[in-house]
This record gives structure tokens, sequence and C-alpha cells, in this order.
């Protein structure tokens, strides 16, 4: 069966500009639209019932739930997520809920109101939508941005994400090759956070494949400069020996620098510290941060192209991207 994909790649446009097409949008060129009504008319292409329901909604927006107020990387997702909606001709509807919220009730609250025609879920717990039974992340085309669904055969649940397990175990891996061995990890609660939790498996298995522990040398924290410097603070109180900190964002890793500075302590020349996202700012502080870059843009418009396929009655997909090694000042070796 032909896809909007297929579509899109014959007519050699955008799966967008295919669903702008379908949904009868004014914003295509006349010659565009004929050569993609072409294609379609040749293949005989029906849109489904995602389709006839993307023509008869009542509004043209998706509905961007954020969960995380204080995150830099999502911050910056947001703005990107918001351009490529509003150059397919939609518009959007952001929320933020707090890290620790029910991101699944609080877009069921709104789906009523607002009639969005598909929701991105930015930051959510993969396990907690598909264990939602007839909610939003079933009743409407869904993708999640920075959490993969690994096992979802749903088809209209989708998912553009990094792999954080393997992302922790580079930065530990990372750090030990620089020769550092007592490493500890600031991060988000594993229990209410599956990126916390995948990043924490990650630094474990890091830590074992060379042999090492982390036994009880990490603190669950939130996602903020000001979490970041207590736990710090007090994972270097119950642990000095201490030569490295994998912080499991830059926001933390920021404020993992400033508490190095009030304890007295240098970085790298004490303490070296490695973050996780590649926000712009990362590269900006003193000493500039050694991180784990995430292709911020690609995710955010690989999601905005799914969501407006599955809406117009594509396939559901679940994509992994890399992550980027990003050098900078925060770790020396330690041998």
């Amino acid at each position: 069966m032909i896809t909007i994909r297929d579509i899109a790649r014959e007519a050699g446009v955008s799966v967008s500009t295919v669903s702008r097409v379908l949904s009868g949008k004014p914003d295509v060129s006349q010659a565009t639209a004929v050569r993609v009504q072409a294609v379609i008319d040749h293949h005989a292409f029906e849109a489904n019932r995602n389709a006839r329901f993307l023509k008869q909604a009542d509004t043209s927006t998706i509905l961007v739930v954020v969960k995380g107020r204080h995150n830099l990387l999502f911050a910056s997702m947001v703005e990107s997520v918001q351009a490529a909606i509003t150059e397919a001709g939609l518009s959007t509807a952001v929320s933020y809920i707090d890290e620790d919220g029910d991101e699944v009730a609080h877009a069921e609250r709104l789906v009523p109101e607002l009639k969005p025609q598909g929701t991105i879920l930015l930051g959510v717990d993969a396990g907690h939508l598909m264990r939602s039974g007839k909610r939003v992340g079933v009743s409407l085309p869904t993708v999640l941005l920075t959490n993969v669904v690994r096992s979802s055969t749903h088809p209209l649940v989708s998912s553009v994400a990094t792999d954080d397990v393997a992302s922790g175990a580079e930065a530990i891996t990372y750090l030990v090759s620089r020769g550092h061995r007592d490493i500890g990890v600031v991060g988000g609660d594993p229990v209410t956070s599956a990126i916390s939790a995948n990043r924490l498996d990650g630094a474990r298995r890091g830590l074992s494949d060379q042999g090492l522990s982390l036994e009880d040398r990490w603190v669950a924290t939130r996602f903020s400069m000001s979490s970041g410097h207590e736990a710090t603070t007090a994972l270097l109180s119950a642990h000095p020996e201490l030569t490295a900190i994998y912080a499991m964002s830059d926001i933390m890793a920021l404020g993992a620098l400033r508490a190095l500075h009030d304890l007295g302590l240098r970085a790298p020349g004490d303490v070296s510290v490695i973050g996780h996202d590649g926000v712009e700012l990362a590269s900006y502080v003193v000493p500039s941060l050694v991180t784990l870059r995430q292709p911020q843009d690609q995710m955010a418009r690989r999601g905005v192209d799914i969501l407006l396929a599955l809406i117009a009655g594509g396939e559901a997909v679940h994509e992994v991207l890399p992550v980027e090694l990003v050098p900078g000042e925060s770790v020396r070796d330690w041998r």
C-alpha cells in the first residue's frame, strides 16, 4: 500500500506539502499542487480515516505538551516545532507541565477544548503513554520527542529521539578514557523520568564495562540549575574523592559548575564535569562544557513531518538519531 511518504518522494516534495494538498490548504503553489495531485491520482491513493479527520477538524491546531518548565533543550526544540508547524499552515498550542506531572492526563483535558488534529509530547514517559488506555495517545495522531517508543505497534503513535542508554554510557566512557575512575552522577528522578532512568542505566553500564561501579555516588534531583547546584554539593559532601561528575543535562551541569566554585574547587582542575543535550549556553560558560549534543532542530522538524504524515494517513515510525560528543574545557585528563 502506497503511503503519503511515497507520494512525497515521487512528487519531489516534503511530507508536509502532501499533507497540505490532501487537506486542501491554499498555501501551496498551483504547479506543486497539480504535480502532487497527479501522483495521488496515478496511484489511486485514498486518504484514510485520519486524513478525513484532518479535513473535518474544527481547528487547524497541533497541541504541544512540554514536560519540564526549566529545560533549555526543550525551549529550543519548541521554537523549531512551532516554526515547522507554521510552515505547514497550521497553528500551535503549547502547554507546559511540571516534570513530575501527568502529561497524558493533562493532554486529555486539553483535547476537548482545543480539538487539535494531533499532539506532540516533549519529554514524556513513553511507557506511561502506552499504558494510558483509550486516551490522547490512542485517539489522536501523536509523536513523542526525546523519548523513543521501542515496542509500540499502535498505528497513531510515533517517536523521534536519541538513545539515552547509549548516550549515558558514552558520557562515562569518555570520562574513563580521560583517566577518571571516581565518577559521580547528577540526574533526574528515574522513577518519574524515563529519560533519567535510561541515562542512569547507561552510566551504570559504562562503568560496569570498565570494571567500575556507581554504587551510591549519584543524586536524583530536578532538571534545573539550582537543583544541579544542590545535588552536586550533596554528592561531593558525601564523596569528596570524586574527580568527575556526569550531569544528565547541561542545565544541571551549569549548576554543578557553580557548586564547585562555591565549595572552593576548580573545574576541571579539581573536578571535571560533562553535560548532556548540547544547549547553546554550554559553549559560552567558563569553562565551556563538554557535552553530548542532541540534534535538536532535526528531531523537532522530523517530529512535525511524521505527525503531519500520521494525520494524513501515513504509517507510524520510530526513529533514533545519533548524539554528538562536543569537546570543551570542563574535563581534563586525570592520570
